[in-house]
């Protein structure tokens, strides 16, 4: 086991102790967000900034920390597993105007089922963000099943339903952080003091899609 591992498996449980010496490391000039996600995130704020944020409801599919703590937006649902299925529930009470899995359709035994009944809680002209990996080792959270190229991912959205003039996609990675992260323990690479921010599209980590409900 690495001291990377080892240190992140004894905080992990403890969330405002990781945020605290996060910020504090950051003082000094020393970046602890994972290098793959905090390079697409500046990608994505980019492919998003022309949504008025502050004006939608918003639903994240299994969600995590950063969407709600760094955006505010109208309202913020959660529909999170194991109390409820993407494959097979949706949200009766309401609609959204936008939707966001987060590096989850990947660990979905029938995405297709899930990307329907997300589109049943749209509403017209609203957005489903999905960011998936690509070049990433296979990581059990419980399963893990999928990868999609931005093409791949494309037109699986558009038998999914979507109008494929309404997706657009994007992709981040470059061949450092390809490598970088083929480790073997359970860890993701830091930015640390420096990382190679620029993206190839040869070796994409990082692949999403912004997708309109006509």
């Amino acid at each position: 086991m690495s001291i990377q591992s080892f240190i992140e498996k004894k905080i992990q449980s403890n969330r405002n102790l990781t945020k605290q010496i996060k910020k504090i490391a950051l003082k000094f000039g020393f970046n602890l967000e994972y290098w793959q996600r905090y390079a697409s995130y500046n990608l994505i704020k980019k492919d998003i900034n022309f949504l008025k944020l502050g004006d939608l409801d918003v639903l994240e599919i299994s969600a995590g920390e950063y969407w709600k703590d760094n955006f505010n937006f109208k309202s913020f649902d959660q529909m999170n597993f194991p109390k409820h299925d993407i494959c097979k529930d949706i949200v009766v009470r309401k609609k959204y105007d936008l939707i966001i899995a987060d590096n989850v359709w990947e660990h979905l035994k029938y995405p297709y089922k899930a990307t329907k009944n997300v589109l049943k809680m749209l509403n017209s002209n609203g957005h489903f963000l999905i960011i998936t990996p690509f070049l990433v080792r296979v990581h059990d959270v419980p399963i893990d099943c999928s990868r999609w190229t931005e093409d791949g991912l494309r037109y699986f959205l558009n038998e999914c339903g979507f109008e494929i003039e309404n997706i657009n996609t994007n992709s981040w990675g470059n061949k450092k952080c390809v490598k970088s992260d083929l480790r073997n323990d359970s860890t993701w690479t830091r930015v640390g003091i420096y990382k190679d921010m620029s993206k190839n599209k040869l070796n994409p980590i990082k692949v999403l899609a912004l997708d309109k409900k006509k």
